[in-house]
């Protein structure tokens, strides 16, 4: 997959605007949309829902997926591109704000509704894991490839999918 790495305070502000992370998890959920269909899903203008997207499209985390006429009219479906966005090159204050921002997203939709590990059907739902393993450098890096990879594959809406969100920290203590 390729990575985006955000250099400036230009490319963060793009990229962290609570506007177009909304998009961004809208894109990543429903799948491709119109400026139409995000600005009725988030209540806001669709020229306003047009200039963030073309803002992140700029960045290069959203593109052009289709065309469809629809009422007489071409409308672009827009999606999230198959990329990740890496912080390493900000500066670690820059990078401990992003990832406050993720954490309070993250907690806040994970506790904004109850949930049970398993759904009524039994089936994985919802966890969330914290602690320690011991690995070899080796067995670290290839643990983290068997992720990537994992989350790489899965990361566009397919049908018969649904969305499950993922917030991942590893680190060496």
């Amino acid at each position: 997959m390729k990575v985006l790495q955000l250099k400036d305070d230009n490319q963060l502000q793009i990229f962290m605007h609570p506007k177009r992370q909304d998009i961004l998890h809208l894109l990543s959920v429903e799948g491709p949309a119109t400026a139409k269909m995000v600005s009725d899903a988030l209540n806001m203008t669709p020229s306003s829902a047009k200039h963030h997207l073309l803002k992140l499209k700029g960045l290069g985390v959203v593109e052009e997926d289709h065309t469809q006429i629809i009422h007489g009219i071409t409308a672009t479906f827009y999606r999230k591109a198959e990329i990740t966005v890496s912080f390493g090159a900000l500066g670690q204050d820059k990078q401990k704000l992003v990832s406050d921002f993720v954490s309070h997203r993250i907690r806040d939709e994970l506790y904004s509704k109850p949930r049970t590990h398993q759904d009524e059907d039994g089936h994985f739902a919802a966890d969330q894991l914290s602690g320690i393993v011991h690995l070899s450098r080796e067995q670290a890096d290839q643990i983290y490839q068997l992720i990537r990879s994992f989350i790489d594959g899965h990361e566009q809406k397919q049908q018969g999918t649904e969305a499950y969100a993922y917030s991942m920290v590893a680190y060496r203590v």
